[in-house]
């Protein structure tokens, strides 16, 4: 049965049945799938639905009213899949208030004992932690999977009356000391200072740490190599495969889909300054550029031959309306899952060095790779001069995706993992030497 609830009532009840459930903590509103990590969340919890396991998700902000309707779309086909807000009356906020004091009080800490201090910098809060604590009490899951390592301040320090304890698992989606050190290489503002030994800290209270791609499976695995870590990349439904080539009575569409953050604005200022007024100069009215996502809402130039198509309801909507795809990101971390997309749509995808990570065994046939402007443009020039070499292209990317980025294929390493734990519950993680 599919439940969709709200509550910020963190009052104690009766611990609920065993019953192998999963259960997922985050913060972002990924039913609404409008950026890369909204994406990755919703596919890994529909995955999990949809193979008859129980899931349970612990949403931590407020799900608002404008929000209910897309939730209760996302959730309709899915059975078994419980999604659980905080509310937002002044009632609840004081109940909140009322749960935190009665978990400090459980936890020992009435009696003058300091609480453990978090293992990663940055904004915590009682409440959600609350939430979390009371969320795992009540489902009494299987297992904890935790998205981003910021939140790990709701599930650590564990809570020492649990009358039985999960496994927790992080599911990282960038290693985040590498990412801070790439944005400041490019100069960029960093989101969240942190160094490998505070990232090492945190991904060591957790009992399995869930790596998008290989090569940074391999660089956690140097910080903690007596933790489990699994490569789990990012999994979609395959879509029908929409045309190869654009239609003889409209231009070729060049098409970048991202979110707001720092690294998409850099990669379009660069484009539009270096790669795409040659592209225009030699193509003409015979090329066009589509720019969609919330990255719209932040980037506002205004150039020749380019288009903002804005925030889109569905990528099944864009990918298809566009001919050929590019992600010249010059700074990040992690897996860029609308490259995985626009592969799984047969465009022909053109991409960075960082762009490309994860997709290495695509390149050169099913993706191209270039980090300079004029092999950009070289790229660029030879597939709208020569369109069945970009389809060529689009297909073997689409191959690749169906043979590694399938939800079947990309989740099968979890689903094992989830297997071997389905009936039992693990103990503390043990100690580390930690770097």
């Amino acid at each position: 049965m599919i439940q969709l609830a709200e509550t910020d009532d963190p009052t104690p009840s009766a611990p609920g049945r065993p019953g192998g459930a999963i259960l997922f903590v985050t913060d972002r509103r990924f039913w609404r799938r409008s950026i890369g990590s909204e994406q990755r969340i919703a596919s890994l919890v529909a995955h999990l639905a949809l193979s008859g396991r129980r899931v349970v998700v612990a949403y931590v902000g407020r799900i608002a009213r404008r929000e209910r309707e897309g939730l209760k779309e996302f959730t309709t086909s899915l059975p078994g899949l419980i999604v659980l807000g905080r509310g937002g009356s002044t009632r609840a906020l004081a109940r909140s208030a009322l749960g935190s004091l009665r978990s400090r009080l459980r936890l020992g800490l009435s009696n003058n004992r300091p609480p453990e201090a978090p293992p990663i910098a940055g904004r915590s809060s009682p409440q959600r932690r609350t939430f979390v604590t009371e969320m795992i009490r009540e489902h009494r899951p299987a297992v904890v999977i935790v998205e981003f390592l910021r939140l790990t301040y709701t599930v650590f320090p564990r809570n020492d009356d649990a009358s039985s304890v999960p496994r927790y698992l992080i599911d990282t989606h960038d290693v985040l000391h590498q990412r801070a050190d790439r944005y400041r290489a490019e100069g960029a503002g960093v989101t969240h200072e942190i160094e490998a030994s505070e990232e090492a800290r945190a991904l060591a209270t957790y009992d399995a740490i869930l790596a998008i791609q290989a090569k940074e499976a391999e660089l956690i695995r140097g910080l903690l190599p007596e933790r489990p870590v699994i490569v789990v990349p990012h999994g979609l439904q395959i879509p029908k495969l929409p045309a190869l080539a654009a239609p003889p009575n409209r231009p070729t569409r060049i098409g970048f889909l991202g979110g707001r953050d720092e690294a998409n604005l850099r990669a379009l200022d660069w484009f539009v300054e270096e790669v795409w007024p040659e592209i225009r100069s030699e193509f003409e009215n015979r090329v066009e550029l589509r720019i969609a996502g919330q990255v719209c809402r932040v980037w506002d130039r205004l150039v020749e031959g380019a288009t903002r198509v804005g925030v889109v309801d569905s990528i099944d909507a864009f990918w298809p309306s566009v001919d050929l795809a590019i992600n010249p990101v010059r700074m990040g971390s992690g897996l860029k899952i609308k490259n995985v997309e626009a592969l799984a749509y047969g465009r022909a995808l053109l991409t960075t060095t960082i762009g490309a990570e994860g997709l290495e065994q695509a390149s050169p046939n099913g993706l191209r790779v270039a980090d300079s402007a004029a092999d950009l443009i070289s790229i660029l020039s030879d597939w709208l001069a020569d369109p069945a070499s970009a389809a060529a292209t689009g297909l073997r990317g689409r191959l690749h995706a169906e043979c590694h980025f399938s939800s079947a294929t990309a989740f099968a390493a979890l689903d094992a993992c989830l297997a071997e734990t389905s009936d039992t519950r693990s103990e503390e993680p043990s100690e580390v030497d930690l770097p």
